[in-house]
């Protein structure tokens, strides 16, 4: 468990780190991006408005701190003269910009044509050579003047923040996992050592209380030798088995906490299933409801013999429990479609399960009996095996889940067969 909330504050402190730093590079660069694409505008605007003539003073007023004599030479246009009746273009000042530029506007023509017979005064066009946007005005009945500015020069600082930013991102966030790797101990070692005493906590009460019930136990015993046999001594004997059993699952499930304790090797999933499907049979019988099994022959999965046992014994005993009276119980154990997991399955008849919250049957102490009153009788159990089976089987690297339906209670544990784990 321990692991897992280290892995996780790693992965949540990383990801909220990476988040923002996206967050302000994408900031910067669009701003980047609005104030050279408003300068375009505004140049274009100017060169416009005085039919081609770049004005300094203008310039000065209209760009502000962007404005200086020297880089007024940045900008790279031409202007022209549109007659969309001909559908001809006539270029009447190129001395701003190289030939290139010129005749790959020139090229789009037809799609510059398109825009002004549309009404569209202003827009892009993207060519090989670069982009560029343009403004026209009417100088006459389907004539127009036209500047287009190529903004790949004023583009050029916003390119090199998104080179630098996503090179700054990568070096960040490289540089901070290491780092948060090597403090994460050290941030969750309070976690630990709560944890660490709320475990010894459990295991060294769980010992201390068997004492006083191994003592109960006894007296009730000769009680029953001394002839004083009767409902209370029984009643009291049944309470003793049950908190014996309850310290039990609790020292169980403290020792879950840190599943990769466990040492992990191949074993035979069909025979741990079937023997343990076999110990139930005679307890079905007893209660007749229907006990169907049914087993493929030499499924090996990677997993703690006694304890996958364990997982098994759990589900069959919590489906006999809640089954249906003279319902049905089968189990299922088969390869997946692609044969690359094993894939168990144990069901009951439940025909009130329709408002079952099967997501929380895998919480610690979650009663389900306590919230729906299934058939009226409290069931054994503290709400823990279920919990167990889950912690269990992601120890194994696999999948367990709940559902209903149509009168059915399905759990269902994927393992994978000869061989790692499942990646989570």
């Amino acid at each position: 468990m321990i692991k897992k909330v280290r892995r996780r504050f790693i992965w949540i402190a990383t990801c909220s780190l990476f988040l923002v730093m996206v967050i302000s590079f994408a900031s910067l660069i669009g701003l980047s991006y609005y104030k050279s694409s408003r300068e375009a505008d505004q140049v274009l605007a100017m060169v416009v408005a005085n039919n081609g003539r770049f004005d300094q003073k203008q310039a000065k007023e209209r760009l502000g701190d962007q404005y200086s004599r020297e880089g007024v030479f940045k900008y790279r246009y031409f202007t022209a003269k549109v007659n969309t009746k001909k559908s001809t273009i006539t270029v009447t000042d190129n001395k701003h910009i190289i030939q290139l530029s010129t005749d790959e506007v020139l090229a789009r023509k037809k799609t510059l044509l398109t825009y002004l017979k549309a009404g569209k005064m202003s827009g892009s066009l993207r060519g090989k050579a670069g982009d560029f946007r343009y403004l026209a005005k009417k100088a006459g009945s389907n004539q127009y003047y036209i500047c287009v500015i190529d903004i790949a020069p004023l583009m050029q600082s916003t390119l090199i923040l998104a080179r630098y930013a996503m090179l700054f991102l990568f070096i960040g966030i490289s540089c901070f996992t290491l780092l948060m790797y090597l403090l994460a101990d050290r941030a969750v070692k309070p976690i630990k050592e709560a944890y660490d005493r709320q475990r010894r906590f459990i295991t060294n009460a769980g010992h201390e209380l068997k004492t006083p019930l191994a003592v109960i136990s006894a007296n009730t015993e000769m009680e029953e030798i001394m002839g004083n046999d009767d409902e209370w001594t029984e009643s009291t004997k049944e309470q003793v088995v049950r908190m014996t059993g309850l310290i039990n699952d609790l020292i169980t499930l403290t020792r879950m906490g840190e599943p990769e304790e466990l040492v992990l090797s191949k074993v035979n999933f069909s025979e741990i299933t079937e023997k343990s499907a076999d110990s139930f049979k005679s307890l079905l019988a007893k209660d007749g409801k229907d006990y169907q099994v049914k087993i493929e022959k030499d499924i090996c999965v990677n997993a703690e013999s006694s304890s996958l046992g364990e997982v098994v014994n759990i589900l069959i005993d919590n489906a006999q429990k809640y089954c249906d009276p003279h319902g049905r119980v089968t189990v299922s154990l088969k390869k997946g479609k692609l044969g690359q997991n094993a894939i168990l399955t144990v069901t009951n008849s439940y025909q009130n399960g329709a408002g079952v919250d099967t997501g929380r049957f895998f919480e610690r102490f979650y009663r389900e009996d306590e919230s729906h009153h299934y058939d009226k009788q409290k069931k054994s159990g503290f709400g823990i095996g279920l919990s167990m089976a889950s912690d269990l089987v992601q120890a194994f690297g696999g999948k367990i889940n709940a559902n209903w339906n149509k009168g059915v209670m399905t759990f269902t544990v994927s393992l994978k067969v000869n061989g790692n784990p499942l990646l989570k």
